[in-house]
């Protein structure tokens, strides 16, 4: 698989290739072009200060430094210093992380206001955070953005259930890693004090039993593979959040499209709609100051549930279960 972990199962789907709609830009244009997309919804441009201490792209080669290449986003004193560190190249999974960061920055600036006590400033809880970030890598992926910016040709002859399955690989495979793997994994170091001669048993055990994945070769308690995941040294308990904001994302997404822009969830254009803009406003700017479950009824009418995500990708279970037609499950645990 493309990913370490296999969060994610990146170009699989070899009928839809996202990557050549960026080989003529540069990686300033991916930052700027999400910049773009939140001020056409009526956010500020971003301070100096961002672009002056974020570390937005690689290393040079032979550069006496190096950096941690996974892509975050910091607040450090709880007002106007936000800064991103990332390291963007000119493909789709940066163009959709670009804006994902920025999501994470732009909910720090949102909530930075005198009605947000600096102990309040975060989010509404921590799985909106996330969940704000993904929802724009959602919105960055959708066709009509991507041909308003002129990146997809208008007239691009598009198979919708490959590009559905591609999607899926992503936020779908998404799941069982983030609910299940890395949950279950942490859980049983913390709270079962997990013993040390058995993490790599227990992490493969886990990754067998929810992703359906077996490592290539045998992997014995020499290694420590979960420690190769940064959010398990860096970022711990962080994963179920992850999980949650997967439902948060496309719970959002739905009520966008649907309410907001009157469009086609699979295929809706956020840009330049100043009404998306104020309806994301309203539920940064409380931070965590509001309980999350009141704001979500509030903004939305409705409770968090997965229908929103099952509607999106019902097109492709109705497909999948006639391909899978008298298949049996490989995988024991399922």
């Amino acid at each position: 698989l493309p990913n370490r972990w296999g969060q994610r199962w990146p170009g699989i789907v070899e009928a839809v290739n996202l990557d050549e709609l960026f080989e003529d830009k540069s990686a300033e244009w991916m930052v700027k072009a999400g910049e773009e997309f939140y001020v056409s919804l009526g956010f500020d441009t971003l301070n100096q200060n961002f672009w002056e201490r974020s570390d937005l792209y690689p290393v040079e080669e032979g550069a006496s430094r190096k950096k941690n290449n996974h892509a975050s986003a910091w607040h450090l004193d709880l007002q106007d210093d936000y800064r991103s560190l990332m390291s963007v190249v000119p493909n789709s999974r940066w163009f959709g992380t670009s804006h994902h960061e920025l999501g994470h920055i732009y909910y720090y600036i949102e909530y930075s206001n005198p009605d947000v006590p600096l102990l309040l400033r975060g989010g509404a809880n921590r799985s909106y955070h996330e969940g704000m970030g993904t929802l724009m890598n959602v919105a960055s992926s959708q066709q009509a953005y991507l041909q308003h910016l002129n990146l997809l040709p208008e007239d691009a002859e598009i198979d919708q259930i490959q590009w559905l399955l591609n999607e899926a690989l992503g936020d779908v495979v998404f799941i069982p890693f983030s609910a299940g793997t890395m949950t279950h994994f942490e859980y049983d170091l913390y709270e079962n004090d997990l013993p040390k001669a058995q993490y790599n048993q227990r992490w493969w055990e886990l990754v067998e039993k929810y992703q359906g994945i077996v490592p290539p070769s045998p992997r014995g308690e020499e290694y420590c593979d979960a420690s190769s995941k940064t959010h398990i040294n860096n970022d711990p308990a962080q994963y179920y959040d992850y999980a949650l904001s997967s439902i948060l994302v496309y719970h959002l997404h739905n009520y966008i499209a649907t309410n907001i822009l009157k469009q086609d969830p699979n295929n809706c254009n956020y840009y330049g709609s100043k009404k998306v803009g104020d309806f994301l406003k309203s539920i940064m700017r409380p931070g965590s100051s509001k309980d999350w479950r009141k704001v979500l009824k509030e903004k939305t009418g409705e409770d968090l549930s997965a229908k929103a995500m099952l509607k999106y990708f019902e097109p492709l279970m109705e497909y999948l279960k006639e391909q899978n037609k008298g298949r049996e499950s490989v995988i024991a645990s399922l």
